[in-house]
């Protein structure tokens, strides 16, 4: 063997293993949104932990802190990157004031949840109170993270949390309980979503490279919803799917405009997408509906497949896998429907599982519902089989998970967790 010939073997292992690891994060799917790539929910992922326990520690890859601050948002997750925005924790005093706490962006490596950087977004004016500064999710295209905050205030920042913009939405506002829908991404614009009291909603899109107002349409004639809309393909076109407080409706992204509506009831859970067919529900005690999205004008006499009596759930969004929807009651237990007739096929009462995350499907036919307290894995179907449940031990706050690359974060106001296998 010639001099020198062992190193170059062993640096071509190391560029090697390197190589390995790029490559696997590359294929590991990003979760760059509320309810992920696809917006509702569904999963590429196969084989994810089935067992996690806070207590042990099994399956815990890494554990960091978010004391002192507060935060309903869902993580999101590009690449090595999980991003999560969090408002500082107030005083009942600082609350009565009406003071508007400090806002942040902060980035950490989903390896090892190492801080990347923690950037600080000049809050906006409009009070919110009751810990609800930063409800909705941020979402990300791979270059920058846009976050909205309950303040009113609308950020992009790059991935080296440098702020490319900022901009304060006037009021008034009339909100209950505050700005909780989250921003999405279409083609070069990020969309937003303020459904008001007293006609005083709007839906506008804002220009990506620079925050500008592209288009901006009236919501009219609503009323107090915290529904997040969803981006769907219909007939090769796109379509926002958008859940009013007293109407669904298809809108062209492009400038939100209608394609059909109908009459249908909404205030939290965003619409649920598969098969299809669009499932959504106000909870609540309220109906639920499937409607097909193909239709023109109103559709209430002709693409409304079916209506459900009432759904006693809360703020968590159904999911869709296959012919079934699933949702989370009111009481910690699982809701289960036939998509295609409405036909209920369960309901599974769960001692003790959190009621407010959404659930997850993936594409190994698993419903993980999962919060940093309480939370279960069942087998997509007719069988509700409950394959694990599991405890993380934290506080929990009504947050949703992210998945990639074969890991589950979620959070609370107290950490963010990385559940994987060890």
């Amino acid at each position: 063997m010639k001099r020198g010939s062992s190193r170059t073997i062993v640096a071509l292992s190391v560029l090697a293993g390197i190589q390995t690891l790029v490559a696997g994060v590359s294929r590991a799917e990003n979760w760059p949104a509320w309810r992920g790539p696809t917006g509702v929910g569904r999963s590429a992922e196969k084989h994810l932990p089935l067992k996690w326990d806070g207590k042990t520690g099994e399956n815990i890859l890494w554990k960091v802190s978010l004391a002192g601050t507060t935060g309903h948002s869902s993580p999101i997750v590009w690449g090595d990157r999980v991003f999560v925005t969090t408002a500082a924790k107030q005083t009942s005093e600082e609350e009565e004031r009406k003071d508007v706490p400090d806002h942040h962006l902060v980035c950490y490596r989903a390896a090892d949840g190492g801080l990347l950087w923690r950037t600080f977004i000049p809050p906006g004016k409009q009070p919110a109170g009751y810990a609800i500064y930063a409800v909705p999710t941020p979402v990300t295209d791979g270059q920058r993270v846009y976050a909205w905050f309950g303040s009113a205030v609308m950020a992009a920042v790059d991935f080296d949390g440098k702020i490319a913009w900022r901009k304060q939405r006037a009021g008034p506002f009339k909100l209950n309980p505050g700005i909780c829908s989250s921003p999405i991404l279409y083609e070069d614009t990020v969309i937003l979503l303020c459904d008001q009291g007293g006609d005083q909603g709007w839906l506008q899109a804002l220009d990506k490279q620079t925050g500008e107002v592209k288009w901006e349409r009236k919501r009219d004639k609503m009323s107090y919803n915290n529904s997040t809309p969803v981006l769907i393909r219909v007939n090769g076109k796109r379509q926002l799917v958008v859940a009013g407080s007293n109407i669904l409706q298809g809108l062209d992204p492009a400038n939100g405009e209608p394609i059909w509506w109908c009459k249908s009831w909404g205030f939290g859970p965003s619409p649920a997408y598969g098969s299809g067919l669009i499932y959504t529900d106000k909870a609540a005690d309220e109906p639920g509906l499937a409607v097909d999205p193909t239709g023109r004008g109103d559709v209430a006499e002709t693409h409304v497949k079916w209506q459900n009596a009432k759904v006693p759930g809360e703020y968590s969004s159904p999911v869709i896998s296959g012919d079934y929807v699933y949702r989370a009651d009111r009481s910690g237990g699982i809701l289960c429907w036939r998509l295609s007739t409405g036909e209920q096929v369960y309901t599974k009462e769960l001692d003790g599982l959190a009621k407010l995350p959404s659930p997850i499907a993936t594409a190994d036919g698993r419903i993980y519902f999962v919060s940093s307290q309480r939370s279960c894995v069942i087998k997509a179907g007719t069988t509700g089989e409950v394959l694990a449940t599991n405890d993380l031990g934290g506080t929990g706050n009504g947050s949703s998970p992210a998945v990639s690359g074969g890991r589950i974060f979620v959070r609370d106001n107290e950490s963010l967790y990385c559940i994987g296998r060890e």
